[in-house]
């Protein structure tokens, strides 16, 4: 009884911090008057996040990212191959022509259980 509960625990505090993706778009007509392009019109500036639990290389709970919001279990969606689909789908429903200046940043963190995250940048224009 005592290792089911604490199965149980263990589980519900892996739920608790279970991978999450999520895309935020700034919108502004002028974007505080930045030029993040020479030519054409500023639509946002655009910020995909996804993170997820690993044990040793193996993903346990990483954010999904076919449907942002919620969990893919045992899917490496934390990298950049990932997460390109999900920033620039954000600017064709945003009616952007392009999408500009892609940066990336990469973080691990932990050692046997451990997380990961990545962090997406860019700008939609017209």
């Amino acid at each position: 009884m005592k290792k089911i509960m604490f199965l149980l625990s263990v589980a519900a505090v892996g739920l608790l911090f279970a991978g999450c993706a999520s895309v935020e778009a700034v919108q502004n007509p002028n974007l505080n008057g930045e030029n993040i392009s020479l030519s054409g019109t500023p639509v946002a500036h655009l910020n995909a996040q996804n993170w997820g639990i690993y044990l040793f290389s193996i993903p346990l709970l990483t954010g999904s990212t076919d449907a942002v919001g919620s969990i893919a279990v045992l899917q490496d969606t934390v990298n950049v191959d990932s997460m390109i689909p999900v920033i620039t789908a954000k600017s064709k429903e945003l009616k952007a022509s392009q999408t500009l200046d892609l940066a990336s940043q990469y973080s691990v963190g932990g050692f046997i259980f451990y997380s990961r995250s990545i962090n997406i940048s860019a700008n939609a224009v017209k």
